[in-house]
């Protein structure tokens, strides 16, 4: 439990298995029925380049579970053909053949994904070639180094039991079946921020395949400009294939749920920027609250997650909290980061109306505004989508100033986050349409979370209170996620995205997310 998004129970198909099963260098043993010649000159190149082995045609076996393996419902793009490359070396004879394919001409475009857990057109396309990096899935760990090396089309689940069996673990994504590879060059929060900084801000070395096809590691020695620019630059520059993380002791995580009853918001809301506001002695402390709307009872409640990444129980970071009656008794646990991290898992099979993350500045005020206009979302969709046929979140992550000083005292990131010294509050709303009629009512809903948003966006603004910085993997496609970072830090994205592909084929021919180009 950890993003604001939706559970569901894990299922699985032999479709599946044989795509998520496979690892690096292994290519799937499912026949690919690949033709000779297909009409697709992206797709023609691909098989031309000796890729026909790993090439993934609609009437291959496996195309339904790649379309189906893209996270939202609205994503499940059918493009040309997928290409699945298990090594590094694939992944440069990947770029290679496209870059060249149909002599640069011609109205298509390509999509690259490791999770699957992008917006629109960040990780699926339909007039193109998707690049699914699923088989780039390899965990290895080198004591000698203390680094971890992931693959980045691993699941974060799977990453962690793999360092489990040496006792050690990394700064990562919470939700056990989100991708890699987007989460790091999104910034990754954690429940290790508070000790180690954005997951972005653990990995010391990335190895990266230019759009030349070139292979270069970059780090805080070599390539020492696109190390920092990748923390947080997203897809502007290649595609990372390695990332080699500072691993840590594992242990255990002491995690209890308390739910709230939507009266005691106010009392929460103190609570909750209390906690805020603790300086770096409570890092060992993370939290996340969710405000819920549940059809079956027709009514919201207030669900909180306290987590102590040393096991500890009883912390006083959230002695505010235990005050606050609860519904039912609290829930404790001590489960691993393994356990933690499977325990839920991201429904993505209805229509999910968000409208992006904002940042706003640790004020109970905004705090009190947004629980306002969360009421009023609710009341809208009674009246529109009927009472029983939706659901919703609003989600506050805290983040403490001292946050960003973790990440400039690693290097630095693109984050910006150190340009204002105040504690800051992550806030997330988002409506889940249930009814049979969900497609046809999504752009009106879509319409008033994103109008919600707009309102909480201007009144922080008319009080002093809000905060620029846009968090990459909880963005919408209307956010300037990248000129949210600050001058300096689009200044040097738009630098190092030129040096290192001065023909900006990641901008043209790959314009999902979001694009140093376009800022």
């Amino acid at each position: 439990m950890a993003i604001p998004r939706f559970w569901k129970s894990a299922s699985t198909t032999a479709a599946a298995l044989l795509l998520f099963g496979s690892v690096q260098g292994q290519p799937s043993a499912a026949t690919n029925n690949t033709p000779e010649l297909s009409g697709f000159p992206a797709c023609d190149a691909l098989v031309a380049a000796n890729l026909s082995h790993a090439v993934h045609f609609p009437s291959s076996p496996l195309y339904r579970s790649l379309v189906e393996s893209s996270y939202a419902i609205d994503t499940r793009k059918q493009p040309w053909c997928f290409v699945l490359p298990s090594t590094t070396a694939e992944v440069s004879t990947t770029l290679t053949a496209l870059r060249s394919a149909g002599g640069g001409a011609g109205d298509w475009h390509i999509a690259i994904r490791s999770g699957g857990h992008g917006g629109d057109n960040q990780n699926n396309i339909a007039e193109g070639v998707t690049i699914d990096l699923t088989h780039l899935n390899a965990t290895t760990y080198d004591a000698t180094t203390n680094v971890a090396s992931v693959g980045t089309g691993a699941r974060w689940g799977a990453v962690y039991a793999e360092l489990e069996k040496d006792g050690v673990t990394v700064t990562g994504g919470r939700e056990g079946v989100v991708g890699v590879g987007g989460l790091l060059l999104g910034g990754g929060i954690s429940w290790y921020t508070a000790r180690t900084g954005f997951a972005c801000d653990s990995v010391v070395n990335y190895e990266v395949v230019l759009a030349s096809g070139t292979v270069i590691n970059a780090n805080a020695s070599v390539h020492s400009d696109l190390w920092r620019a990748l923390k947080g630059g997203s897809s502007n520059f290649g595609i990372v294939t390695r990332f080699d993380l500072e691993a840590f002791p594992a242990e255990n995580l002491n995690m209890e749920t308390r739910i709230f009853a939507r009266k005691h918001s106010d009392e929460l809301i103190d609570a909750i920027a209390g906690f805020a506001s603790l300086n770096q002695s409570m890092a060992d402390n993370a939290l996340i609250s969710m405000m819920t709307y549940d059809p079956k009872v027709e009514d919201s409640s207030i669900m909180v997650v306290e987590v102590n990444t040393r096991n500890t129980a009883n912390s006083p970071a959230y002695d505010a909290f235990n005050r606050i009656p609860t519904l039912n008794p609290a829930i404790t646990k001590s489960v691993s980061l393994v356990e933690a991290a499977n325990s839920t898992q991201l429904s993505g099979e209805n229509r999910n109306a968000g409208a992006g993350a904002l940042t706003i500045v640790n004020d109970p005020r905004v705090m009190r505004y947004c629980f306002e206009q969360y009421n009023g979302i609710v009341e809208d969709m009674k009246a529109l989508l009927g009472p029983k046929n939706f659901t919703t979140i609003l989600d506050f992550q805290p983040l403490p100033s001292y946050f960003a000083d973790i990440g400039v005292k690693k290097g630095g990131n693109m984050l910006g986050l150190e340009r204002d010294s105040r504690d800051k509050i992550l806030f997330v709303m988002g409506v889940t349409l249930l009814g049979s009629n969900s497609e046809e009512l999504y752009p009106r809903v879509y319409q008033q979370v994103a109008a919600m948003n707009k309102r909480v966006e201007e009144f922080s603004k008319s009080i002093g209170s809000d905060i620029e910085f846009r968090y990459l993997p909880y963005a919408d496609s209307r956010q300037n996620v990248i000129g949210s970072y600050g001058e300096a830090n689009v200044d040097h994205i738009r630098t190092v995205a030129k040096k290192y592909d001065p023909n900006g084929f990641f901008q043209r021919r790959v314009p999902g997310g979001f694009k140093i180009d376009r800022v």
